[in-house]
């Protein structure tokens, strides 16, 4: 009897962790915050950092693909036999 009590308040104790850690992560706690105070917004204007865009990015072409990307298969080494010893 002994042991299923053991087992039971191991199983509550790790479900309350569990239960713990998700409300820890979740984000509509931290309006329940009571201490919090609200954040002012720094005064001055707002403006675009690249209002043309980040120079020297060209969104008209396609992602350029990694330099290994076009290797070709017929030289690339043998994978190990299973069972071989180095």
């Amino acid at each position: 009897m002994k042991r299923t009590t053991r087992m039971f308040s191991t199983v509550r104790l790790a479900l309350a962790f569990g239960l713990a850690l998700t409300a820890a992560g979740c984000e509509t706690l931290d309006k329940l915050n009571p201490f919090d105070q609200p954040k002012k917004p720094l005064a001055g204007n707002r403006q675009p950092v690249f209002p043309t865009g980040v120079p020297g990015v060209d969104y008209s072409t396609p992602l350029s693909q990694p330099s290994n990307a076009n290797a070709p298969v017929d030289q690339l080494p043998p994978p190990p036999q299973s069972g071989q010893q180095r």
